[in-house]
Order: C-alpha cells, then sequence, then structure tokens
C-alpha cells in the first residue's frame, strides 16, 4: 500500500512533458476527398456531405449509397465502404442532413408520411412537431440532389442504394414499397414500423402485388437491435431527463424487434418474385447503439450484391 501511495504522489506532483513543436500546429479533423455544401430547394436549406472516390470510375459509373441523417451516420459509413474498397471497389457516398439546429423538427417533417396526430404515442410536454412532408422530401431527393451528384461525379444509375435509420427506416420502406424504381438496394435499420398504427403495412400489402407482377430484381435489409424490446438503463435515464410519460412502458409498445420480424416474414415470399429480403437482429445493441452495426451490415450487404 505504501509503495502504491508512493507511486501516486509521484505521477500526480510529476511536470507535464514540454510539449513537442509539431503538437502547437493543432489542425481540425477532415475526411479526405469529401466535401459539404448547401443545397437549397422549395425555400428549404439541406446540408449534403459528399465522399469522393480515389480510384477510377468503372465503365457504368460509381455505385453510390445515399444515407439519411448525416450527422450521426455520414462519417461511419465512408469508413466502413473506404476499408472495403480493395474487395468492393470505390464508391460514392451522399449524406442528407440539415445545417442547424433545426435537425429534430426537419427530420421529423421529412421522413413521415401523413399521419393523424391521434394514433401518434405520447412525447415531449412541447408535443409532436409537423409531420407528413415524406413525398415531397422524396422529391427533393430524386429530382434536385440526385441530379447535383449526377453534374459531379459519373453514376451507376442501376446501382443507388438508400440507408435511413429508425424514421430514416420508416423512409427507405415507404421509398421501396412506393417508389420501388428509385434505387434497387434499401437499407432500413430499425424501422420505425410503429408510426400512425403501422401505416407503412397497408403500402407493403400494395407493393406486394407490383413486386409479384413486375419480379424487378431489389434488395431489401431490415436491422434492428436485439435490446430494442425495452428502454436500456441509459435510454430511460435519458427519456425521464426529457420528460417523457411513462417511457419504458411507451417504448415496448412500439414492438421494434417483433415488427421487424413480421415485415420481414410477410415480405419473403417475394423472393421468388425478385426481391431478396435479409433480417439482421444485433444482439446486445439498442435503438441507438445499434447504428454503426446497422450500417456495417448494410454496407456490405449492399457492395457484395454488386
Amino acid at each position: 500500500m505504501a509503495a502504491a501511495m508512493a507511486g501516486l504522489t509521484t505521477y500526480a506532483c510529476a511536470r507535464p512533458a514540454p510539449m513537442e513543436p509539431a503538437q502547437r500546429n493543432v489542425q481540425p479533423v477532415a475526411m479526405p476527398h469529401s466535401e459539404q455544401w448547401a443545397l437549397k430547394s422549395a425555400g428549404r436549406t439541406f446540408e449534403i456531405s459528399v465522399a469522393l472516390p480515389t480510384g477510377p470510375a468503372p465503365a457504368r459509373g460509381y455505385p453510390v449509397l445515399y444515407v439519411l441523417d448525416a450527422g450521426t451516420s455520414f462519417a461511419t459509413l465512408v469508413d466502413t465502404v473506404r476499408n472495403q474498397e480493395s474487395m468492393f471497389g470505390p464508391v460514392v457516398v451522399v449524406g442528407i442532413g440539415y445545417p442547424g439546429e433545426k435537425d429534430v423538427a426537419n427530420r421529423l417533417y421529412d421522413l413521415t408520411p401523413a399521419t393523424d396526430r391521434a394514433t401518434l404515442p405520447p412525447t415531449i410536454p412541447a408535443g409532436w412537431g409537423a409531420t407528413g412532408g415524406a413525398d415531397a422530401f422524396l422529391e427533393f431527393i430524386q429530382q434536385t440532389l440526385k441530379p447535383a451528384i449526377e453534374r459531379k461525379v459519373s453514376i451507376d444509375r442501376d446501382r443507388q442504394a438508400l440507408f435511413g435509420h429508425s424514421l430514416g427506416g420508416l423512409f427507405v420502406l415507404q421509398v421501396l414499397f412506393t417508389r420501388p424504381d428509385l434505387f434497387n438496394t434499401y437499407i432500413a435499420g430499425s424501422p420505425s414500423i410503429w408510426w400512425g398504427n403501422r401505416m407503412i403495412l397497408k403500402q407493403a400489402s400494395a407493393f406486394k402485388s407490383l413486386q409479384a407482377r413486375s419480379g424487378a430484381h431489389r434488395r431489401l435489409l431490415i436491422t434492428v437491435g436485439g435490446l430494442e424490446t425495452a428502454l436500456s438503463p441509459e435510454e430511460l435515464r435519458a427519456s425521464l431527463a426529457m420528460k417523457l410519460p411513462d417511457p419504458d412502458a411507451e417504448f415496448r409498445k412500439l414492438n421494434m424487434v417483433g415488427n421487424a420480424r413480421e415485415l420481414a416474414s410477410e415480405l419473403e415470399p417475394l423472393s421468388a418474385r425478385g426481391l431478396s429480403v435479409t433480417i439482421a437482429i444485433f444482439p446486445n445493441e439498442t435503438h441507438n447503439s445499434v447504428i454503426p452495426a446497422y450500417l456495417g451490415r448494410g454496407a456490405r450487404f449492399t457492395l457484395g450484391g454488386w
């Protein structure tokens, strides 16, 4: 004990080593071969992040991955695909985000269909913000963002994927079910299938008929964290701090894992009609901690299928 205390005292009293000259030249961390710019549409401003490949473009152009919620997902997805470039080739990654503090309100509006608010669970005291902008958001992606990307770099229109998590996962499903030809690979991470009394399942019903008739080759990966059956201790603490009413009971009602399994099972018969459906449940991951896992599995699922 005396020796341990003596060592601690020596450490505490030691002077810090002089800073090396190189350490004084502090620079911000930047992602190589990447850029970020504002793109305006219909009075709105979006923050677009683009990671450009260093390898030469294939004859048909680069594959492109579009990822929602760029602030939490873009950098991770870029690192993931670049780490696998030697196996799958160069890829363009496009992140869609927002420039300021309006992220939450804009995200809620952009990623949701028109909804009867009486079907939504309780939320923070301020209540739900505006919802129902998913159709307009998709038009922005298709009519404004995609052309801007194609003016910048050669893109293979037959190899385009859309990634989204939570409400973003709901949006990914809505695009697949209503405008399936806009992408050929869809990655729905922890999709909010519960939204509006599971109204997305009605769109799934119409899509099943369309897919059965067309037989077009499309792929869907649904992922969810194994712990998304109830709030983890840290999630519960954060929810209570936000003054959410009875947060654990309300989260259990969302049935995140059960809904994901049910949807995958419902779509699985379409595998004979061109739709490849895979579900991945990540053990010991929560709704938030699962994000890197969904991006990693989604990247491999996407690139390996191209």
